[in-house]
């Protein structure tokens, strides 16, 4: 098998998985349409507050809900000792951990922003940049993905880590979530796209895509051997 072919399969199996029964793609989803749900009467009803924070919170609510799925990322695989058959092959490891994750991204993460232009709605964000946000939201869940995946890898062998993965997790994600509240913040002013807090979360995007994978597999080296 072709080294393009094999990543494919892993991603392909991680969607399967992730829209299989406990697999928590629509769990996610849950979560942020909930957590947004209940923003009216935590924050407020009237429409200039939620105007202002709404942009802020829906990054919040996101960041949130990609810790829900991060637990099962690889412990799954480790406890029925697929992680121990893909260690053994040929392809490289880092790869096979990168096709894992983008996998989960595509399973989790697409429900998940498929209703935040609703979310988005609810918090009384201006129409007119709810699409340019959704994008802004899509490129920065990738990020919180590959993040997540480090913590996930270090916490595969403990059963129901969930608590030490957010904990490992949620200071890591703390650049992402405070240049993507600016650079939604900007957009609600009138600002750019291309705000110079995107350009940065754009830039710990690609930063991640290099360096998470990386590690991810070396901390399930570490749990295998």
């Amino acid at each position: 098998m072709s080294l393009a072919r094999a990543c494919v399969a892993i991603l392909t199996r991680e969607v399967r998985l992730g829209w299989g029964a406990g697999g928590g793609a629509l769990l996610s989803a849950s979560f942020f349409a909930g957590s947004v749900m209940v923003a009216p009467f935590a924050l407020g009803p009237a429409p200039d507050t939620l105007g202002k924070i709404g942009p802020g919170y829906l990054w919040l609510a996101l960041t949130l809900a990609s810790l829900v799925s991060l637990e099962r990322l690889f412990q799954a695989d480790l406890e029925d000792g697929t992680l121990d058959q893909m260690l053994l092959s040929p392809v490289p490891h880092s790869l096979q951990v990168l096709s894992k994750i983008l996998g989960q991204w595509l399973a989790t993460a697409m429900p998940l922003l498929a209703v935040s232009p609703i979310a988005a709605l609810l918090v009384r964000v201006d129409p007119a940049v709810i699409l340019p946000l959704c994008a802004q939201l899509a490129v920065g869940s990738l990020g919180l993905f590959l993040i997540g995946a480090i913590g996930a890898a270090l916490g595969a062998s403990i059963r129901r880590g969930g608590l030490l993965v957010a904990l490992v997790v949620l200071p890591l994600y703390a650049p992402s979530v405070i240049f993507g509240a600016s650079a939604a913040a900007a957009l609600a002013t009138g600002g750019d796209f291309f705000s110079q807090p995107f350009l940065f979360l754009c830039a710990l995007v690609l930063a991640a895509l290099a360096f998470a994978p990386v590690a991810a597999a070396a901390a399930v080296r570490l749990h295998v051997d």
